[in-house]
């Protein structure tokens, strides 16, 4: 949905209107116009009230349980009980955008993980790295596998660029980054088939490179 908005907004941008796409280059892959989107909002807004009859509270009690007990022996920033307000606003925000009676399940996971996102982000590098690890579970529902791999492969890319610059000094042209780590990372989060990921435009455009020879990927810089 945010990458539609924005594509539209671009497209419709009068710098976009005097220079126009031909056909071939428009992506016009689950495209909605634009009058029927805005329609589509309009309702949600007014007709749509999801209740919360089906929220999982135990889940979210352990959850928070959880977040406490962390925060307590890391000394990281503590959960609060505005974040589990929040992630309710946005459990109901998920279902209203679904046209939705109820929150479901899933409303609830989705918000959970757009909650716990934010929240470790704010924590210290070191805390950050560990709450990532010990809520991966919750961090990876529904996240697109390519995303995720990214995410962990730029992680790896930044921990090895800093080990570098510390042991040799200078300029790094390229960074190095061992297959068998990211798979063992993988396999962490039960994705066990690279292939696809090494093979994706997004792996692609973040100018790595998968050397099945010398079984590492190439970061250039």
């Amino acid at each position: 949905m945010a990458r539609f908005v924005t594509g539209s907004h671009m497209r419709h941008h009068p710098a976009s209107m005097m220079n126009p796409q031909s056909e071939d280059e428009t992506d016009t892959r689950n495209t909605i116009k634009q009058d029927l989107l805005k329609k589509y909002i309009m309702y949600a807004r007014t007709k749509v009230n999801p209740k919360l009859h089906y929220v999982d509270q135990d889940k979210v009690s352990a959850l928070y349980a959880e977040l406490r007990r962390e925060s307590m022996a890391t000394g990281s920033i503590p959960i609060t009980v505005r974040h589990i307000e929040s992630m309710i606003r946005l459990a109901e925000a998920h279902a209203k955008l679904h046209l939705r009676e109820y929150v479901r399940e899933d409303d609830i996971n989705i918000a959970i993980r757009i909650m716990l996102e934010s929240f470790i982000d704010t924590q210290k590098f070191s805390v950050m790295k560990n709450m990532k690890h010990t809520f991966s579970k919750y961090l990876s529902y529904k996240k697109d596998n390519n995303e995720l791999l990214l995410f962990i492969l730029k992680q790896l890319a930044k921990d090895q660029m800093v080990y570098s610059r510390a042991r040799y000094g200078g300029d790094i042209q390229t960074v190095e980054i061992s297959v068998e780590e990211l798979e063992d990372k993988a396999r962490q989060i039960n994705i066990h088939s690279l292939q696809p990921f090494y093979e994706s435009e997004l792996f692609l455009a973040n100018r790595f490179v998968h050397d099945k020879r010398a079984k590492n990927i190439i970061l250039t810089l």
